[in-house]
């Protein structure tokens, strides 16, 4: 029998010898940092485009990052609120090789006084949660289209839901009594500052604060509930189409019909694609530009040039120095449409659709990536072989 001396001793060398978890790193400390608030359905797109900056020769940079509501991010930045809390940031292969965009980002320490935004992400127009413009010193920029979806456990045999069905579902819950979505602890939803559950509301017609069912605060909280359902028949929740790409094995997404449409149409042209198709031609109506907030100075341009950087990758713009890779490529390798992809557009939530043609269009390239181009798609060199049009990405598109 161990003796208290022996017991002691050796607890103090099993403590001494087992592994501890590495502190976190000082953000500060971390080359170029950018501090951002984004909603959860741009994580993927930060994780990814992080870890190509950090990579990068020529430009490298960290993204350090806190998630919240698209409201609570467009609040900060008008208000000029500091992030206070611990945030997420994309480590260096040295600070981890063995990290990649598919695991949980890890956390640094930030100073306890704050630390300013220099950028803040809404997944949904501004104007949704702020009428005001943005003051005096912030501007807005509107970047790729982010699609959502109606979502229901694998196991459903639901493949179709209408806007007015919808409005009775979340508007009304178990007195709605649209079957067979009748039992409210079955329908997950998110909280009335997120970017999702405020495009549907604009889609359906039922004001956020409204809703029925269980309000949860994060995307794979949502994805989780309706995945692992007991009851798979009665359960829906909402989702960004982005995070439901990611998770097709787990959920599937139901057609929609909008007021005064005579089908329900996916955001891809089929159950299985990739394409968008639909929400880039207005088929499918449930989708919000994303938008970003950043101080600006008197010319209306980013002030801080790594935050200008890394916007104007996003929005497709032309970059100095050039990146070693394609940031169109990351944006649409994520689920996102980029504006220079879309054939529709609209000036507020749930407004009418119409017409649109891009500046500099990329719909052959976005199709060569998401799927088979379509037929009148043709690979180039240069301008010369596009009879008058522009040579971008390797395809002929519209001046």
């Amino acid at each position: 029998m161990k003796s208290i001396r022996q017991t002691m001793v050796a607890g103090v060398l099993a403590a001494l010898l087992s592994p501890r978890p590495a502190l976190a790193l000082d953000c500060s400390a971390l080359p170029n940092p950018v501090y951002i608030q984004s909603g959860d359905t741009q994580e993927p797109l930060l994780k990814a485009l992080g870890q190509k900056l950090r990579a990068s020769q020529a430009s490298p940079m960290t993204l350090i990052y806190k998630t919240s509501g698209s409201c609570t991010n467009i609040d900060a930045m008008y208000k000029g609120t500091k992030l206070t809390t611990n945030p997420l940031y994309i480590p260096s292969v040295a600070e981890d090789p063995t990290w990649n965009p598919s695991k949980p980002a890890p956390q640094c320490t930030i100073d306890p006084n704050g630390v300013p935004l220099d950028l803040a992400i809404s997944a949904l127009f501004v104007s949704a949660c702020e009428p005001s413009p943005p003051p005096s010193g912030i501007g807005l920029f509107r970047g790729p289209v982010q699609p959502y979806v109606f979502i229901v456990p694998e196991a459903s045999s639901q493949r179709a839901i209408t806007a007015e069905e919808a409005y009775f579902v979340f508007g009304f819950g178990s007195s709605g009594k649209v079957e067979p979505w009748t039992d409210e602890s079955l329908s997950f939803i998110r909280t009335t500052t997120k970017s999702t559950l405020l495009t549907m509301a604009a889609a359906i017609g039922v004001p956020g604060a409204k809703w029925k069912g269980v309000m949860l605060d994060k995307s794979s909280e949502v994805l989780n509930g309706v995945a692992t359902s007991p009851s798979p028949e009665k359960t829906i929740g909402i989702l960004g189409a982005e995070i439901y790409d990611g998770n097709r094995d787990k959920v599937e997404a139901l057609a929609f019909q909008a007021f005064k449409q005579k089908h329900a149409y996916y955001p891809d042209s089929t159950a299985t694609s990739f394409d968008k198709r639909n929400v880039r031609d207005g088929h499918y109506t449930i989708w919000s530009p994303t938008e970003y907030l950043a101080p600006v100075d008197a010319q209306r341009t980013v002030s801080n040039p790594r935050v200008r950087y890394l916007v104007d990758m996003i929005l497709s713009k032309t970059v100095s120095p050039a990146p070693e890779f394609d940031p169109l490529d990351v944006v649409i390798s994520k689920g996102l449409v980029p504006d220079c992809a879309m054939k529709v557009t609209r000036s507020f939530e749930g407004g009418d659709l119409s017409l649109y043609t891009p500046a500099e269009p990329c719909g052959c390239f976005y199709e060569s990536r998401v799927g088979q181009p379509s037929a009148t798609c043709k690979t180039c060199g240069g301008d010369g072989e596009c009879g008058g049009g522009k040579c971008r990405h390797g395809f002929c598109e519209a001046k």
